[in-house]
């Protein structure tokens, strides 16, 4: 976030009779507040963002746009910053439009001190995270709904985020690995559970290949090092978790020892 404050300071002097002039020359969401909460200027960018004009905001209170689940929490944080008690520059809030929607905004926040003025004044710039946020709430549904289908599965498996590190062991990949879930998650797979001798109808695939065939969908066979150190030779079948747009979740690989049928 702290590249926001590259064109604010760019656009205004700080020698300046007021640290409004200027603003509505940057292309970020811009809001100025002073030390009451009040906003005294707000950029054309952030009217276009929540669908107001510059009259409306104007004037009134910051937390007035504010979700009002977060509005005393927003003030008690503002004034700390004045104080000097919090020195965070970036945190999100939910603002409100004229539409009667939320948006989510990352707000990076530049407190200006400023002889002419007296009072400090608070420079919020935001960035609509709205879809961002959503899309992470929308996969963490998505990856639960898929870990609680296969809790309870006979089969023992595995789910792996896509950077191949351990999402998820159900009750009979504990047992057949020797780790827990707890004990295994965020680990990356290959390094918990080395894998060696990977064969598949198509012969013998490196490391790197194999994690190629695990994103398109693979099935075959490895030795794979458990907990203690006993090596196992696994039947493996994988598939990619992916949502509705295709993007891959995570990868789901069931295991079971070669000699089951």
């Amino acid at each position: 976030m702290d590249h926001l404050h590259v064109p604010i300071a760019s656009s205004m002097n700080p020698a300046a009779e007021s640290w409004d002039s200027g603003l509505d020359y940057v292309p970020v969401p811009l809001l100025l507040v002073d030390c009451d909460g009040v906003i005294a200027r707000a950029n054309p960018v952030e009217c276009q963002l929540l669908g107001y004009s510059a009259e409306e905001m104007q004037g009134k209170p910051l937390w007035d746009f504010i979700a009002d689940e977060e509005r005393q929490f927003s003030q008690e944080r503002f004034l700390d910053l004045l104080k000097g008690l919090h020195m965070a520059t970036s945190y999100r809030r939910r603002f409100k439009t004229k539409a009667h929607d939320y948006l989510v905004c990352e707000l990076s926040v530049q407190v200006i001190h400023n002889n002419s003025v007296g009072s400090p004044f608070v420079l919020l710039a935001s960035v609509d995270v709205t879809r961002q946020v959503a899309e992470a709430c929308h996969r963490g549904e998505i990856a639960r709904w898929f870990e609680a289908s296969f809790r309870s599965q006979s089969e023992a498996t595995m789910i792996l985020d896509p950077l191949g590190r351990i999402r998820y062991l159900n009750r009979a990949a504990e047992r057949l690995l020797g780790w827990s879930d707890a004990e295994a998650s965020g680990r990356i797979a290959e390094e918990l559970i080395p894998w060696s001798e990977i064969l598949s109808s198509d012969g013998t695939l490196s490391g790197y290949e194999f994690r190629q065939g695990v994103e398109a969908g693979w099935s075959g066979s490895a030795v794979v090092v458990t907990r203690g150190s006993v090596a196992k030779k696994l039947q493996i079948r994988t598939e990619p978790v992916v949502d509705n747009n295709g993007l891959v979740l995570g990868i789901a690989s069931c295991l079971r020892p070669f000699d089951c049928r």
